[in-house]
């Protein structure tokens, strides 16, 4: 053979595994420099990990099985991701986050599965540690927390810390532009609880709690319908507690307040 065959890109070879075009015979031609390609992504003679392999399914297969593999096997993958999940309740607000994510992400590869899933999923929390108080107060800041899961809704929590000029902290709860929106029920309905920790006991908490109803949803819709924006309009308390109490009493400590955030998504009415 011509040495420069043997290394050109554009030289036709046969699929290593030897596949064939769907409808013809004879085995697929390819060139040199698409092989890989083609071998990673498309060889339905391609030997692949199960798509939860990372849950605990240690099958390997033909690319052409996965889906029978996945239908025949779907409450086995249903088992162990859902015990894979509750391994890992235990860990910091952060990993939960992630597993929410790597949640949404199974929700793509097979929707059965989130179907199963979201009944159990209502409720997501956000433990937020905030710190440089006194300056955030003097600035009159309005602080943003990270985005925050409710099964798939992607929520986030807002701190004004003069809300209006009043010398009041406002809280806020505002619905984000998620990329399973279009699967999830809308407007949405909560329940949201703002417990404020208190630093010296950690047990007489100030705790604000509230079950939006219909007439929030009429009075304010564009908080809880589908976000067309980055995010929708914030709903909360406009005083969840003044400024110089906050500073005076319990729950400050070494320039930190510490904000624990429910939110229950509820039942349509």
């Amino acid at each position: 053979m011509n040495p420069h065959l043997e290394d050109c890109d554009e030289f036709p070879l046969h699929c290593p595994n030897g596949c064939s075009k769907e409808g013809e015979e004879g085995l697929r031609e390819l060139k040199r420099k698409d092989i890989p390609v083609h071998l990673d992504n498309h060889c339905p003679l391609q030997k692949v990990q199960c798509a939860y392999w990372e849950h605990g399914c240690r099958e390997e297969m033909e690319r052409r099985q996965t889906d029978t593999h996945e239908r025949e096997f779907f409450h086995i993958h249903f088992k162990l991701s859902m015990t894979d999940i509750k391994q890992k309740q235990t860990d910091s607000t952060e990993q939960l986050n992630a597993y929410a994510n790597r949640i949404a992400i199974l929700e793509k590869q097979n929707s059965s599965l989130t179907k199963a899933l979201l009944p159990h999923l209502r409720t997501g929390k956000l433990e937020w540690n905030v710190k440089e108080v006194k300056q955030k107060i003097e600035n009159k800041d309005i602080t943003y927390s990270d985005p925050f899961y409710v099964g798939l809704y992607k929520c986030q929590c807002i701190i004004y810390w003069d809300f209006e000029s009043t010398d009041n902290v406002g809280v806020f709860i505002r619905i984000m532009r998620g990329d399973f929106d279009e699967k999830l029920h809308w407007p949405i309905r909560y329940r949201r609880t703002l417990v404020l920790i208190n630093r010296v006991n950690n047990k007489d908490n100030f705790v604000n709690s509230r079950e939006l109803t219909n007439e929030d949803l009429e009075k304010y819709p564009n908080s809880f319908k589908r976000p067309t924006e980055h995010e929708n309009n914030g709903l909360g308390t406009r005083s969840l507690i003044s400024n110089t109490k906050l500073l005076e009493e319990k729950y400050y400590e070494q320039d930190s307040v510490a904000l624990h955030i429910s939110v229950e998504v509820l039942p349509s009415l």
